[in-house]
């Protein structure tokens, strides 16, 4: 029951007409208010409660109905919009998922109550994730775990949020929320035998196959696990076995991964994807007939697929058999246009058998529209009979044909049987290759005639006869099924059916119900004003508040800590500032200073300049300094520290302007890249060699050049993408071996300096890599930073060393919502993923983009906020950190992407609540800073009030937190779990971890989940609460004069 719905009284159903439901009991009424989405997959759909369920929903309807003309009626009250919400529970209780959602958006619209529902995001996202809107789904789930912690059915939101993100290839995210599943104690629909499988998948598709053989083999050998999970991992562990050379030699995998499919089969032997594997696995052994069989059985499983097909056209080809090869890749190819494999499989039949037009179409075809990348060989072979066939098209036309042409080929009609339960992706664009086959199934005659010979000498047929045989039978009997259905005028669509209008609806616009701040809202200093008197109070006043709390019968909403307000309600993302720019302005020239001399570089007015900036350029600082770059360039960092680690990420080359898919034919957001890691010398020598290639390569287009320049034609040389390696996040926080470096830095300005009073990181007493250290990149033309925002919003200032340039993208932070949409519309996550803007989209959106480039020397200013990415022009080092000015935009901005954080599932690296404490014990604020004052102060007053009831709560349940103060220089605390900071109050778990055990920190609601109790718990606080109040009441507004 929801809890506006258990605050009222059984008489209130009598006089309310949402729960007054006629013709039904009073305990009947009682348990269709007790619907909602937690009974999902839960409740027992007996006939009595889908006839229940049936009565409510007609008497709803029926009052929505009358509303209309009721509301015509003097003194009629309006509707309760809780009515939508209570239809959205119980369409979705009946799989009506369109209904649903259409009544979860109304509900929304139309109710503020909606957004602090946790059972109404829950439903909102299981109908999103039906609808595979995942983004959308992963964003309901979160906002109902962020509402309530302790929320009935987090497992299932918990293991859903692991599909999703397992989905999005965001592999760590995954594994912490399957993690988190399994000690979750509230009920759950799936296994811990089932984590562990998706742990063990997320392992391999990382490549790290050992340890997925370990959680298979775990999943296998336990004893509760049911057959047909047991199945679908050994045909994993086949696969893998097939696939990957780590696990020995060739004869030895495959018999290891047919004796795993056997016993796959063993428990379900109706499987035809294991038959698949099963039959790549014999066609590698070279055991034909073994092969074909398992085809055919995968077929006969109604389970045949484009892969099954290419695999057996592949046979045939092998076997010298190129009519039945190409029967079979044609196959493959009609099941799925974008089956890049089959499509240059046939192009090789084809030019094997020196039809090179037709062989030149199918490769197009698969580099064109494959889902899957083309090989160099393959463009190549396709560039080269381009070349070859132009000018001479008809004398290669006219050579006698072996093999139908690739239009009389793809003609054919495709088996029914073959498409039976075969969708394809959703992901993929329907694109025309060539002519459609007809979407009549009706025979012609003369296929009637072939069935009817193909028949008659049933028993003399050769395998690919007996196919064609099948394919006419199977399209008859669909052309029989099918009259018999246009006769019966009754048939309709099954209810939980999902329009594909609806599906697409959601992927051109996945966040219908996304809650964007209002572009109205009060400033910043307004609404600062209004709680002035709430922040002036004592602290003993603040705590007085809490006096009337019953501590043994705290809600959830009294145990959560949130910076922004008291309501409990996370940040919204910022709607788009209005008006829209027009497109004159869209591209407006970055803010750029030439610093003449060290007085200009050092003076306030620099200062003030740069924080009204979204982003600025200063040139010729470094000179104006003395900066000695050179201490950064890739020589002397070889010198220093030649084993020095790096992270390495291999990218894609492209334009700046430019970002495509794998197949590059379409521009993308999401921007790929595989990381490793190496060392600053192994990078060095890469990034040497790359320059003399560049070299050779100049060299040999000059020539080229001037040889094309005596011919009348152009060159034909096509220019190919190529895969290249980005040094990133080269951590230079150690003083004793980048002494010289970090010395050289503290001739910046106070404002962009590493470590300055004026920068509040350096309030920090730990380091926190790239944020209060140093962190340098090296880089070759092409290397990319994707698009992000710094994190928790500070400012970042980045030197380009040099030689070469760089080319940076900037977009002010009042927009960051607008491209967070942008981002899920193009499947993509703004926080955890990786994505390079598409610059007409930003356009289309009316966003304003400052686009500069960045000279050796030349310091990039990034203001709070600012969403930028940036590539490299040239070979070049740049280094770079964070920084946080004492500004009151600065503080809120960062408060606010902490929340945002903590709702996206995010780990603020920036431990925001020790921070706030820190900067009140170092800093005295002045009269010019007091709306930052106001700011520290609020949070200073909400986490002071936490940690009061906190402790309370925990003595009224029988428990004692035991103090133990902080160490000196001790890191912030986050929980193990769900990664949230953890202030003051720790709970402590000793873990064992192989022969050792490991103290690890939780939070409140993670501890409660591991021990309801907190019996096996130990808690401790490093403040005493009388502490925290004397700084709170020390952190006071004075006057300049007697700073």
């Amino acid at each position: 029951m929801n809890r506006a719905d258990k605050m009222d009284s059984k008489e209130g159903i009598k006089e309310d007409p949402i729960k007054s439901i006629p013709g039904l009991s009073l305990a009947d009424q009682q348990r269709i208010q007790d619907f909602d989405s937690r009974h999902y997959d839960y409740l027992d759909m007996s006939v009595p409660t889908l006839a229940l369920i049936s009565k409510a929903l007609a008497h709803y309807n029926t009052l929505l109905v009358q509303e209309p003309e009721k509301a015509k009626q003097p003194g009629a009250s309006p509707l309760n919009p809780q009515i939508f919400c209570r239809l959205g529970h119980l369409y979705l209780l009946v799989l009506e998922w369109e209904k649903a959602l259409a009544c979860y958006q109304t509900f929304y619209i139309k109710s503020p109550l909606s957004r602090k529902d946790p059972y109404f995001y829950y439903g909102l996202g299981l109908v999103y994730y039906q609808l595979e809107c995942y983004l959308g789904a992963a964003f309901a789930f979160q906002h109902a775990l962020y509402l309530d912690p302790g929320f009935a059915r987090s497992n299932e939101i918990l293991f859903r949020l692991g599909l999703i993100f397992k989905y999005l290839e965001i592999y760590d995210v995954a594994h912490r929320f399957f993690r988190r599943t399994m000690t979750d104690p509230s009920p759950f629909t799936e296994t811990k035998e089932m984590i562990n499988f998706h742990i063990g998948h997320i392992y391999e598709l990382q490549g790290r196959y050992e340890t997925a053989k370990k959680y298979y083999e775990q999943v296998i050998q336990s004893p509760t696990c049911d057959n047909q999970l047991r199945a679908d991992v050994l045909r994993q562990m086949g696969w893998m076995f097939h696939t990957v050379e780590d696990f020995g030699e060739r004869s030895m995998r495959e018999g290891q991964a047919i004796k795993c499919l056997t016993k796959s089969l063993e428990h379900d032997p109706n499987n035809g994807q294991t038959w698949y594997f099963m039959g790549r696995c014999y066609a590698a052994m070279m055991r034909v007939h073994d092969a074909f069989a398992a085809y055919r059985s995968s077929i006969d499983k109604s389970e045949a697929n484009a892969d099954t097909w290419c695999s057996i056209g592949t046979l045939y080809q092998q076997q010298n058999q190129p009519m039945d090869a190409l029967q079979a890749y044609v196959c493959a190819v009609q099941l799925d246009k974008t089956h890049s494999p089959a499509w240059f499989d046939l192009g090789m039949l084809y030019e094997g058998l020196k039809q090179f037009p037709d062989a030149l179409h199918c490769y197009q075809n698969g580099i064109k529209h494959g889902k899957t990348a083309a090989t160099p060989s393959i463009i190549q072979r396709a560039e080269l009979l381009e070349n070859s066939i132009k000018g001479s098209f008809a004398a290669f036309d006219s050579v006698p044909k072996t093999l139908p042409h690739l239009e009389e080929a793809l003609a054919l009609p495709i088996a029914a049987e073959l498409t039976a339960g075969h969708r394809p992706p959703q992901t993929v664009k329907k694109t025309s290759l060539l002519p459609e086959p007809s979407d009549n199934i009706a025979l012609s005659n003369q296929q009637m005639q072939v069935l009817n010979m193909l028949k008659q000498h049933e028993s003399q047929l050769d395998p690919a006869q007996q196919v064609l045989l099948a394919t006419l039978q199977a399209q008859f009997m669909v052309q029989q099924q099918e009259q018999q259905l246009q006769n019966n005028t009754k048939t309709s669509a099954s209810n939980n059916t999902v329009s594909p209008a609806t599906i697409q609806a959601l992927k051109d616009k996945p966040f219908p119900l996304l809650p964007f701040a209002s572009s109205t809202r009060l400033p910043l200093s307004e609404r600062l004003e209004a709680m002035d008197e709430l922040i002036r109070k004592s602290a003993s006043e603040v705590l007085a508040e809490c006096s009337s709390l019953e501590y043994g019968k705290l809600s959830s909403d009294h145990l959560k800590l949130n910076l922004l307000n008291e309501t409990g309600l996370p940040p919204t993302p910022p709607a788009a500032p209005m008006p829209h720019l027009p497109k004159s302005a869209l591209h407006p020239l970055a803010p750029s200073v030439f610093v003449e001399n060290k007085k200009e570089a050092l003076s306030k007015d620099m200062e003030d300049y740069l924080l009204r900036q979204p982003c600025a350029i200063l040139k010729n600082l470094s000179n104006v300094l003395r900066l000695d770059l050179s201490l950064f360039s890739t020589k002397t960092l070889v010198e220093t520290a030649p084993d020095h680690q790096i992270e390495v990420r291999t990218q894609k080359k492209q334009r700046s302007e430019d970002n495509f898919d794998s197949s590059n034919s379409e521009r993308i957001w999401k921007c790929e890249s595989v990381r490793n890691w190496s060392t600053v010398s192994k990078y060095g020598m890469y990034q040497a060699q790359e320059f003399q290639k560049a070299l050779q390569e100049d060299s040999e287009n000059k020539s080229i050049s001037d040889s094309d320049s005596n011919n009348s034609g152009p060159s034909k040389k096509a220019k190919k993408s190529s895969m290249i390696r980005f040094g990133t996040n080269v951590d230079l926080s150690d003083t004793n071996i980048w002494r010289i470096q970090l010395a050289e830095l503290d001739k910046l300005p106070p404002l962009v300096k590493v470590k300055a009073a004026k920068n509040m990181l350096s309030h920090l007493d730990h380091t926190i890599l790239g944020m209060n250290s140093v962190q340098l990149y090296m880089k070759i033309p092409g290397c990319r930073t994707p698009g992000h925002q710094e994190n928790l919003n500070f400012c970042s200032v980045n030197i380009n060393i040099g030689p070469g340039d760089c080319e940076w993208f900037c977009v002010a932070h009042e927009y960051w919502g607008v491209i967070q949409q942008l981002c899920e519309k193009n499947d993509v996550h703004f926080l955890h993923g990786s994505w390079w803007p598409n610059l007409n989209d930003l356009r289309n959106a009316n966003v304003p983009v400052y686009r500069f480039v960045q000279k050796p020397g030349d310091l990039v200013w990034v203001n709070s906020g600012t969403v930028h990415w940036v590539q490299a022009l040239g070979w070049c080092n740049n280094i770079a950190w964070n920084v946080g000015p004492f500004t009151a935009e600065q503080y809120y901005l960062g408060t606010e992407r902490y929340e945002w954080n903590k709702l996206q599932n995010f780990k603020s690296i920036v431990p925001m609540v020790h921070l706030t404490w820190a900067v009140a014990v170092n800093v005295l604020f002045e009269k010019k800073d007091e709306q930052m004052w106001k700011l520290v102060r609020l949070t200073l007053r909400r986490s002071m009030r936490y940690c009061q009831v906190l402790l309370e709560h925990l003595k009224a349940m029988g428990k004692t937190a035991k103090y133990q103060a902080r160490d000196k220089n001790e890191n912030a605390h986050y929980c193990k779990d769900c990664d949230l900071e953890v202030f003051n109050i720790l709970f402590i778990i000793k873990e064992k971890e192989k022969d050792s055990s490991e103290y690890v920190v939780r939070c409140y609601d993670c501890a409660r989940k591991i021990d309801k109790d907190l019996k096996t718990i130990l808690i401790l606080h490093q403040y005493r609460v009388k502490e925290l109040m004397e700084i709170y009441d020390r952190c006071v507004l004075i006057d300049s004069s007697s700073s």
